[in-house]
């Protein structure tokens, strides 16, 4: 009797520690550490949350923003922050791709990160006297509803619309 509930305590615990164990895995294999990711163009959706109509839009929205104005605009969804928090991993990426042009730094981040469920616009040094945090952060709430009902890829539109009508 004894010996059989030693066992079944040693068997439960080690069935808790192998849980925990995948639970772990399978939280690394869902972040993205900034160093990995490679963009691929004005949209990239690793999260691979966003309909093909918003993302098309987007891109061809980014695009004419370039040509006309010389600013960069890039939408970037992630599952996960990598355990960072919203504002470093915007920063960091946002250096690591280099955003906009280095002369002007006008270039926009847009970053979603879908666990979390957080979103930052980040603006480049050369755009902020036209995109001050009290204009951007009236975007993001705009667009609040949508990523409630987890239509990605229409708040990221809905938020590139309003950042490159300025």
């Amino acid at each position: 009797g004894l010996t059989l509930a030693l066992v079944q305590v040693a068997s439960g615990s080690m069935l808790w520690l192998l849980v925990l164990a995948l639970v772990a895995l399978s939280c690394s294999l869902r972040a993205e550490p900034i160093r990995q990711l490679k963009p691929t163009g004005y949209v990239n959706d690793f999260a691979g949350v966003m309909d093909t109509a918003s993302r098309n839009s987007i891109e061809n929205l980014a695009a004419q923003v370039e040509r006309k104005t010389g600013a960069q605009i890039a939408v970037v969804t992630v599952r996960s922050l990598d355990g960072s928090d919203i504002e470093s991993y915007a920063v960091d990426l946002y250096k690591q791709w280099g955003i906009g042009p280095k002369s002007s730094n006008r270039g926009v981040l847009i970053l979603l990160a879908v666990d979390e469920r957080r979103y930052r616009i980040e603006i480049g040094y050369g755009l902020e006297p036209i995109l001050p945090d009290g204009k951007v952060g009236a975007f993001g709430r705009e667009a609040v509803p949508y990523l409630r009902q987890r239509r990605y890829g229409a708040a990221l539109q809905l938020m590139a619309q309003r950042v490159a009508q300025v």
